[in-house]
């Protein structure tokens, strides 16, 4: 763990949290990689010369990290600050979903996942009470599905389906409704529209978000637009039923981050002023949110209360863009809301950073 420098503004300490001739990042920021106990976090290395890429923990104590994958990995599942770490393994020739305790590093088989789907099946997510894998597979380019699989007994559904829309990012409610969020895409990226589907087959249920879908996929209501095209970054806010997600710039509403739920006629702006925010996350708590700048020198992270309209500026993330993921921030809290995690390749080769927060930052907010 080595300190590189302290926040003028926020007087955050930022540290690079790991090393190595390996490209590493945080995973994702949306759903954070990290223990319930706030002490670990999820980290994924990427192949590098003749060294293989894999999955670690890294403890947040004391700055040791300990395998859990030799081999390069396929993406993880979403399961925000759960116990485990979830994620799809080859064992054999069965594609398997399997489990890694973040503390103890225990791994175990969760379920064998169906033959004739390990090259369209995507990450997937898994519900807080372990009840459901939720995960979306594309037969052909052209389809997609959104399955769901119930983890006592390993039987499988089809919950939406489209021929038009490219389904993404499954996320589980954390309210115990188990509500997937889930961003479809048009054909050509021009909309992105964001659903809620239920485990009991019900149905999609559009947010007012981004524009009407232009074919009946599931409910909708209101108007043919709703905000500026949706980035396609988009979290649950706590245990609530509000998802909080970023948009194109809305220069009526001066704001490009939103709250929204079901119930809403229309979205709420989060904040309202110049920033331009790309990568979303909240706390676990629901009370604060975290987006970075992508257009500002330095790339900055911002944080900000959902009781407030403003923000401020938590660090630069000093990383520099260059078309793969493991240069994007991803920022997420940890769940005891001591540190911020983020990727930056401000060292020449993308690591994770993290930046520990100062007393009495968040309750300033």
């Amino acid at each position: 763990m080595l300190f590189v420098e302290c926040d003028t503004g926020s007087g955050a300490e930022i540290y690079q949290l790991t090393d190595g001739s390996r490209p590493a990042d945080n995973i994702y920021g949306e759903q954070p990689y990290s223990s319930p106990c706030g002490t670990r976090i999820a980290v994924r290395h990427y192949p590098h010369e003749r060294t293989d890429g894999g999955l670690s923990m890294l403890d947040l104590t004391d700055g040791s990290i300990h395998p859990v994958l030799n081999s390069t990995p396929r993406f993880p599942a979403f399961h925000a600050w759960g116990e485990h770490l979830y994620f799809q393994e080859f064992v054999g020739k069965e594609l398997v979903l399997r489990r890694c305790h973040y503390l103890t590093l225990h791994t175990e088989d969760v379920i064998v996942l169906p033959s004739g789907t390990t090259g369209q099946l995507r990450y997937g997510t898994v519900s807080r009470d372990l009840q459901y894998y939720a995960v979306n597979f594309y037969p052909n380019p052209a389809s997609s599905r959104l399955l769901l699989f119930d983890l006592a007994g390993g039987a499988n559904s089809v919950l939406a389906e489209s021929t038009t829309h490219r389904f993404k990012h499954e996320q589980f409610s954390r309210d115990g409704r188990n509500l997937i969020l889930v961003q479809a895409n048009s054909a050509d990226v021009s909309v992105v529209n964001l659903g809620l589907v239920h485990p009991d087959g019900s149905g999609l249920e559009w947010l007012p978000v981004d524009s009407r879908p232009r074919v009946p996929l599931g409910k909708w209501r209101g108007r043919d637009r709703y905000t500026p095209r949706c980035t396609g970054h988009e979290t649950w806010i706590g245990t609530t039923d509000r998802v909080f997600l970023s948009t194109a710039y809305d220069s009526a509403s001066m704001t490009s981050i939103w709250s929204v739920s079901l119930s809403d006629e229309e979205p709420t702006a989060v904040y309202q002023g110049e920033h331009v925010f790309g990568h979303v996350a909240t706390s676990r708590c629901g009370r604060f949110w975290l987006a970075d700048a992508p257009y500002e020198d330095g790339i900055p992270i911002y944080v900000g209360s959902f009781g407030a309209v403003s923000c401020k500026r938590l660090c630069l993330s000093r990383t520099v863009h260059d078309g793969r993921q493991w240069s994007h921030t991803h920022p997420y809290f940890t769940a005891d809301n001591r540190w911020v995690i983020f990727t930056s390749n401000r060292s020449g080769i993308p690591q994770i950073c993290g930046a520990r927060l100062p007393d009495g930052l968040l309750s300033s907010l």
